[in-house]
């Protein structure tokens, strides 16, 4: 499956559209002053037919529960809107999920997973989202938007970063982010740390995000000849995260610049790592293709295979969020 964002690197950005068109990664662009990022070397894996195309509150629980917890939001007709959460194996829930509306048609919903290897995982993803909705709520749509998803990702990660530990530091509390906004037809992401957003278009899957993970870094030593494709796909700590919300200074960025105009029945999927470290892409696609009629249901089945489907015996923490476009009027971008 194709792995490809807007923007990579630090604050980076490209169009998807035309990423897309090309069938090949987007070569990145920089606001005025900010040096790039590392370079993105995953091959996309997504089908030609489709490169010319595509281009309520916040919730936890602290006790294990069999059933995935079910949201749904029907107020936007354009927009149906449904998530869920399953705690795992784990003992606390430190996922925190949020679907909301902003002002005019602005519809919106956000994903943290907090870190269950730092102090206070459930409040840093708590703090997280309600930072992000917040300015949400603010935002006037006319607004550069990509640019204010980017200024409200740098105010959350000062809020994080802000959360005391048990011994009074700061800075000892982290957590993920990925925020999907679409108004008028159009859809604006923006991504820190190893959440996933997903954008399903006639049973296809794409990824629009990275993992912020060390293995960006890897496959850059890789690409220059410093070390080989084995080691760095053997490298134990490949998945340790490198960009995360409650930094110091945020670096790593994802988001698309350019806006994604949204068809009839494009599926956007938010999902902590929980989802996808159970289920392929290709499992993923086929769970929304078989139970999209019911978004409500779709949601609830697909952190409960993730649990099923769990190879260790211990399944982390694992959160969707679903945003399904309904109007099949074109748009235009």
């Amino acid at each position: 499956m194709m792995d490809m964002s807007g923007n990579h690197g630090q604050y980076n950005d490209a169009s998807t559209k035309d990423a897309w068109q090309q069938a090949t990664p987007p070569q990145p662009t920089y606001p005025q002053g900010l040096p790039p990022g590392p370079a993105w070397h995953d091959e996309p894996q997504i089908s030609p037919a489709l490169f010319d195309e595509i281009m309520s509150e916040t919730h936890t629980q602290k006790t294990p529960d069999p059933e995935a917890t079910v949201w749904i939001d029907h107020s936007k007709p354009t927009v149906e809107r449904a998530c869920a959460m399953h705690i795992g194996t784990r003992q606390y829930q430190q996922d925190a999920v949020l679907l909301g509306t902003g002002q005019g048609d602005v519809v919106f919903g956000i994903l943290c997973d907090g870190m269950g290897g730092l102090e206070d995982g459930e409040l840093a993803s708590r703090t997280a989202i309600e930072s992000i909705a917040e300015a949400l709520r603010e935002m006037d749509p006319s607004c550069n938007i990509p640019s204010y998803l980017i200024s409200a990702a740098i105010l959350a990660n000062g809020a994080v970063g802000a959360i005391p530990s048990a011994s009074g530091k700061r800075g000892e509390s982290g957590t993920t982010l990925t925020v999907a906004v679409i108004t008028k037809g159009r859809l604006f992401w923006a991504s820190v740390g190893d959440s996933r957003i997903y954008i399903l278009r006639r049973g296809e899957i794409m990824a629009v995000t990275r993992d912020h993970s060390y293995s960006l870094e890897l496959n850059e030593m890789v690409a220059k000849g410093r070390i080989t494709a084995e080691a760095a796909a053997t490298d134990p700590g490949r998945d340790a995260l490198i960009s995360y919300l409650g930094v110091e200074e945020l670096e790593l960025i994802d988001f698309n610049n350019n806006a994604f105009a949204l068809e009839h029945g494009d599926i956007v999927l938010l999902c902590s790592d929980g989802l996808y470290r159970s289920l392929s892409d290709s499992d993923i696609a086929g769970l929304i293709a078989r139970h999209g009629d019911d978004l409500e249901e779709c949601a609830r089945v697909l952190p409960l295979y993730a649990f099923d489907n769990s190879k260790s015996g211990h399944q982390d923490n694992t959160s969707v969020v679903l945003l399904r476009y309904q109007n099949g009027a074109d748009t235009t971008v």
